[in-house]
């Protein structure tokens, strides 16, 4: 992309603002301008501007395995926004998948999937030594110094504890982004592998940062994602990571026998037992200074979520939009927090919008463990890692404005299957950059 230097730049900018930016940070003009949609805005310009170009982009939409899954799922927001009047009920989620396509195309023909994972473990390295940092000082740092629209924030402690938020804007929203970021930074994209120790220290350090969201979901799916990462891993990759788990499991023991009595030492015991008492019905977690009362209402909050299918004044056909606000009382438990991504779907789009955004996602998932399989590829295995504990965890949250991660790691996915599929074995090929240099 040697004649597309404004392009490469604006690319560039894109995906590193979506990577680090908070969404609280932007100018708010009767809409919320954060750095990702203003980078949108600039590059429509720039396509309209350069019409080959967009042309170009335009086309290479058309390239991306999940549009047709996509488009059924805007074309029900379409409907959706008509009859409810609500513009936001389209936009917000266009904008998202907008900037998903940009990302594609951006990776795809300037940056390359290779140089795309290499800045995202910087990245990771970034968020990780901040989110330390953040702990360290008691508060969000981002959210003092860049929160500039209006934003539902929520600092958060649990049993007195400071919870870390990252760039998000909810503790368990940084700890979905972690789950990503672990599933890439464990990618060889030079032999195409995975490994879970591929940079160990970093994904020490994310691990540290998941305990500190002081979020069990998050938590209890980063080690089912390290478990079925070592699985997925080739027999060297797996001899590696069990001597340096065991080495860490060691680390941990003495760490924990040196810190035991201090309040980081019993918070960090309070995580793991707070886990385990949620899979097996335990109460560990009240000897290390636990709120079990707390712990034991928000899963009873959860558990009665999936009773909103059985309201009868919901439409099964036409949602409410995207700012629907309601509230159900079930078994004397008043729910008016959804926090079920599923549940939240149905409410705002019905059933057509549950069904089409489940469609993506589970072609989504296909899609990448097939590649994975006919490929060898430890690329496509990671991200479908990512992926899979990515929506499972939206079980217990709604996506907190965390999709825009989900569809960077997507973009990565879409762009190694563009590549390889045309037969360009090179991520960068002489041919495929000659082509995108003349309409840019």
């Amino acid at each position: 992309m040697k004649n597309a230097k404004l392009l490469s730049i604006l690319m560039s900018v894109l995906l590193i603002l979506d990577w680090i930016m908070p969404q609280y940070f932007g100018i708010h003009i009767g809409f919320d301008f954060t750095c990702t949609r203003v980078m949108n805005i600039i590059l429509l310009l720039y396509f309209i501007l350069n019409r080959e170009a967009g042309s170009h982009f335009i086309r290479s939409m058309l390239e991306v395995q999940m549009t047709p899954y996509l488009a059924l799922y805007l074309f029900v927001m379409i409907y959706t926004t008509i009859l409810r009047v609500n513009v936001n009920t389209f936009f917000l989620n266009f904008l998202d998948i907008l900037t998903f396509y940009m990302v594609y195309y951006g990776i795809r023909y300037v940056i390359g999937y290779k140089k795309a994972v290499r800045w995202t473990v910087k990245i990771a390295w970034l968020l990780g030594i901040y989110g330390v940092f953040e702990y360290a000082l008691g508060y969000s740092p981002m959210f003092r110094l860049l929160q500039t629209v209006p934003t539902d924030v929520k600092i958060l402690y649990r049993s007195g504890q400071y919870r870390i938020l990252g760039p998000c804007v909810h503790a368990i929203a940084y700890g979905m982004l972690l789950l990503l970021l672990i599933a890439i930074i464990c990618i060889d994209v030079e032999r195409d592998e995975v490994s879970l120790f591929q940079h160990p220290l970093l994904y020490v350090l994310l691990m540290c940062n998941i305990f500190l969201t002081g979020s069990r979901g998050p938590l209890g799916l980063a080690v089912v994602e390290s478990l079925l990462i070592i699985l997925a891993s080739k027999r060297p990759q797996k001899v590696k990571a069990l001597l340096l788990f065991l080495v860490l499991l060691l680390g941990f023991g003495l760490f924990e026998l040196a810190f035991y009595h201090t309040s980081i030492g019993q918070y960090i015991l309070m995580q793991i037992t707070s886990v385990l008492d949620e899979v097996f019905g335990t109460s560990m977690s009240a000897g290390y200074g636990a709120n079990i009362t707390l712990l034991n209402q928000s899963s009873s909050y959860r558990d009665v979520l999936t009773k909103v299918f059985t309201v009868d004044w919901l439409n099964p056909l036409l949602g409410r939009g995207a700012n629907a606000h309601v509230g159900f009382e079930f078994d004397e438990i008043y729910v008016q927090s959804i926090d079920n991504f599923y549940v939240a779907l149905y409410i705002r789009y019905a059933y057509p919008g549950l069904i089409t955004y489940v469609l993506f996602f589970l072609s989504t998932l296909y899609f990448m463990l097939k590649t994975g399989i006919q490929r060898h590829s430890g690329v496509c295995i990671a991200l479908a890692i990512g992926f899979f504990v990515y929506i499972v965890g939206l079980w217990w949250v709604d996506y907190l404005q965390t999709t825009k991660y989900m569809y960077i790691l997507v973009a990565i996915y879409a762009t190694y299957y563009s590549l390889y599929h045309s037969g360009k074995e090179a991520a960068l090929g002489n041919k495929e950059s000659e082509g995108c240099e003349k309409v840019c």
